[in-house]
């Protein structure tokens, strides 16, 4: 009874706990892959062999069964490519390029779309289908837009087919930006496992200072907050405008420090590995603009999205209205990435709108104004402040609840609540306001936060992860939080 346990704890899957980077299971996971990794990273198929095996592993235990889909995926996707790559007639590998695509998009249609589809025709039609019983696997929007960007780059040409399936799956798989990014360029990865792997002191250091950071973002910053904005947006309608005001900017917040910390994470365990996954955030809340805002936000997805979707449908090569429309329908798709709802859609629509505007606000109003800080401070709180009204469109459970919340905080708000609150709720105004001043640190003192730490003594290292590890234990939840990202 006790192995049978241990067996279901450290190699079976449990829906109700899926395996995610900040759990002490993980922890576990990951030093004893250090350690093997430690003495087998010199040798390129040992190195790829073992990852790809544990890249596998941990895909298991966090969706069970749906490996195999994204086994079949990587084993699909393969060999289309490599047929599409092979072909000579210009018209017969565009026509393999949509087969290619076609295949990578049909498994993500059908796990995430099918109930969005069915839902939509109810409500056009007036009739009751039932849903399908449909479990959306974990991460299959971002290894299917990793797969896709490989396709794309191949048949342009930017990249070569990986011949070695062993490097492609493992491409496409590596663990720590499987289930939730950053989306890895081909250019930027295959290269580096072609090439000799060094373990540099100061990457590894980099690597684990970014790790402890993404862990403070999301299991002390993020997890805390949640439980408030989890209770106001159950039942906004219970709740003052001002309650309600506080979840919004606590919801702002949250959903940087979590999917951010996921990527702290990600990068940081990539780098200690000697890989390098790029960047994914770089402080968004600081834009003074929406196109600066996306230039910010989730950057390896931003990008994904201008370099295959946006500039394919002419990007601004074809008049000031079809580059309007373009940025309009690329972030319309960009929110039904995020979700099958159509809470979704108006959220990157809207995103779409906005970027229109900044765009036309740029070439023919803003030459016009004189430059000034009080205008950068203006055009921050206003990029800043539309950010967070689309935030409730992203978090609520349905357009009735954020709609609910947008009149309660304008139609019941009362700065009487601001003491009360305070006395109530000390704590997690606490942690709010220290995470968007850490926030509000400039880009460019990290790099100096980073080299501190690196050169700090090794006794104030350890006492820096001791101070974290309580933080998270006196701060936690009942139980280990899964990422937000996920869930796309």
């Amino acid at each position: 009874m006790i192995w049978s346990n241990i067996w279901e704890t450290l190699l079976g899957f449990n829906a109700k706990a899926p395996l995610l980077f900040n759990s002490g299971q993980f922890l576990l996971y990951f030093i004893i892959v250090l350690s093997v990794y430690a003495a087998i990273y010199r040798n390129n198929l040992s190195r790829t062999i073992f990852l790809l095996g544990f890249s596998l592993f941990f895909y298991y235990k966090s969706s069970g069964v749906f490996v195999l889909l994204l086994i079949a995926t990587l084993i699909l996707v393969y060999i289309l490519t490599r047929i599409m790559h092979g072909m000579k007639d210009k018209r017969q590998k565009k026509i393999m390029l949509g087969v290619t695509v076609t295949a990578a998009l049909g498994f993500l249609a059908y796990y995430k779309y099918t109930n969005f589809f069915i839902e939509s025709v109810n409500a056009l039609s007036g009739r009751e289908i039932g849903a399908a019983d449909i479990f959306l696997p974990v991460g299959i929007s971002f290894y299917t837009f990793q797969l896709l960007s490989y396709v794309i780059d191949v048949y342009r040409g930017d990249v070569a087919p990986e011949k070695d399936f062993l490097n492609y799956a493992f491409y496409i798989s590596f663990f720590p930006q499987l289930v939730a990014g950053p989306i890895v360029r081909a250019s930027l990865f295959l290269p580096q496992l072609k090439s000799k792997i060094k373990l540099d002191k100061v990457d590894i250091q980099r690597g684990f200072f970014l790790i402890m950071m993404g862990l403070f973002k999301k299991a002390v910053l993020a997890d805390y907050i949640a439980q408030y904005n989890d209770i106001i947006f159950a039942n906004p309608g219970n709740y003052s405008g001002f309650e309600n005001l506080m979840a919004i900017y606590g919801y702002t917040l949250q959903i940087y420090c979590d999917f951010s910390g996921y990527s702290d994470i990600a990068i940081g365990i990539g780098l200690m590995m000697g890989f390098d996954l790029g960047i994914n955030f770089n402080k968004p809340y600081q834009a003074t603009s929406i196109t600066d805002f996306w230039r910010r936000w989730h950057i390896s997805l931003s990008s994904w999205l201008r370099d295959y979707l946006y500039i394919p449908l002419g990007g601004n090569r074809k008049g000031k209205y079809r580059t309007y429309i373009n940025l309009f329908i690329t972030m319309l798709l960009g929110g039904l990435w995020h979700g099958a709802s159509w809470k979704f859609v108006v959220w990157g629509g809207l995103h779409g709108l906005g970027l229109a505007f900044d765009k036309m606000w740029t070439k023919y109003i803003s030459p016009h104004l004189p430059k000034s800080i009080f205008r950068t401070i203006i055009s921050w709180f206003v990029t800043f402040h539309f950010v967070i009204f689309l935030w409730i469109f992203f978090r609520a459970k349905d357009f009735k609840t954020a709609w609910l919340m947008i009149t309660r905080v304008f139609n019941e708000m009362d700065w009487a609540y601001l003491q009360p609150f305070w006395s109530v709720r000390q704590l997690f105004v606490i942690v709010l306001l220290v995470g968007f001043a850490i926030h509000a640190i400039p880009s460019k003192l990290f790099p100096k936060m980073e080299k501190l730490y690196i050169n700090s003594h090794f006794i104030l290292k350890a006492l820096a992860f001791i101070v974290l590890f309580q933080l998270i234990i006196q701060l936690k939840s009942a139980n280990v939080q899964p990422f937000i990202y996920f869930q796309f």
